[in-house]
């Protein structure tokens, strides 16, 4: 069974990243800092086909199973990113059943579903026929919001991620509100339409942390998958940190000597 489902079993819950980075030196620091999975966006970010083998590869050998956001719903990437090692597959901008059937249908073999066999890398083991991806389906527009209830209850879909930013310009949200470190009152009632539709249809409820409050805020409504920030802004976060205690030491010597 595909080791992020395993970990979900019982009501648990998972916590995760987002990977965007060019570059396979810092996966593989990435993918041995603990997380339960981590997710290599080629959608956003720098990260892109010509280097996501390596990634993949780096991710693994930290010890991190991966997940591949694709740019879209084209079934021949759904199937190339898992054919190199992705444990599963993130598709963004879901807004129909019909497309999250199309999504999950690409990331099975027939009888459930339409992947063509062809995998590069053996990185299941065994049985290649037995690989059974973990899918995640984005909702993030006001008309996926509409259907949540039908992609919720399309089989092979495992996981229904929110995405609160493009859902909040979707639905014509102020500036402050989008970009708002706290979700605002219509992303909060759109997040418990999420877990309830989840929960009549026996699937994972996703939605993004910031940090451990925000994560503590989530598990409470009944979020089971979350990604906690990014590579890219923890490393920013902790160089500005960092930084401005060692401006502090100067300033103060600065003073001193004077």
């Amino acid at each position: 069974m595909n080791s992020i489902r395993t970990a979900l079993q019982d009501g648990a819950a998972t916590l995760g990243s987002w990977y965007g980075i060019r570059c396979n030196l810092i996966a593989e620091r990435y993918g041995a800092v603990g997380f339960d999975w981590v997710i290599v966006d080629l959608q956003h970010g720098t990260a892109s086909w010509d280097g996501l083998l390596s990634i993949l590869q780096s991710l693994q050998l930290g010890g991190t199973p991966a997940l591949v956001r694709v740019g879209g719903h084209d079934p021949a990437e759904i199937g190339r990113a898992l054919d190199i090692g992705a444990v599963g597959v993130i598709a963004p901008m879901v807004s129909t059943p019909e497309q999250a059937k199309v999504i999950a249908d690409a990331m099975r073999y027939p009888p459930h579903g339409t992947r063509s066999i062809g995998q590069a890398r053996n990185v299941m083991g065994g049985n290649p026929l037995d690989h059974d991806p973990f899918c995640v389906v984005m909702i993030e527009t006001v008309e996926g919001l509409k259907n949540l209830d039908a992609i919720a209850a399309t089989p092979g879909v495992d996981c229904v991620l929110m995405g609160g930013a493009d859902l909040a310009v979707s639905m014509g949200l102020p500036r402050e509100q989008i970009f708002s470190a706290l979700p605002s009152p219509p992303i909060i009632k759109a997040m418990e339409q999420l877990v309830a539709a989840c929960e009549r249809h026996g699937k994972i409820a996703g939605n993004a942390a910031v940090d451990a409050a925000d994560a503590k805020e989530l598990l409470a409504r009944g979020i089971r998958f979350i990604p906690i920030g990014a590579a890219t802004l923890f490393l920013m976060n902790a160089a500005k940190a960092e930084l401005a205690a060692c401006r502090e030491v100067v300033d103060q010597f600065s003073c001193g000597s004077k």
